[in-house]
């Protein structure tokens, strides 16, 4: 049985099938390729810190926009209950 004929066909169907993997087996020992997923792997270490230190960061941070949006917004929150006042003699707009 001739060997190399099946090897070849095999060879083909893979390049056809999956032709990255192809060219990884293809390329030799002397040829270096990095590692399939170190990017998810990255990805994924950069959510788990993040997801960390968001709410160490967020948590003061939403508190003083919450107190800078208290203090402009509460005079104009008692400006609004208060009674506005009867229009005087020399109040009239001229026409």
């Amino acid at each position: 049985m001739d060997d190399d004929a099946v090897l070849r066909a095999l060879g083909e169907d893979l390049a056809r099938d999956d032709p990255e993997l192809a060219a990884r087996l293809t390329a030799g020992p002397g040829t270096r390729t990095p590692p399939p997923g170190r990017g998810a792997l990255w990805m994924i270490l950069l959510a788990a810190a993040v997801m960390v230190t968001a709410p160490l960061l967020l948590g003061p941070a939403a508190f003083g926009v919450m107190a800078v949006l208290v203090l402009i917004g509460c005079p104009f929150a008692f400006s609004c209950w208060l009674p506005t006042p009867e229009p005087g003699p020399d109040d009239d707009l001229p026409y």
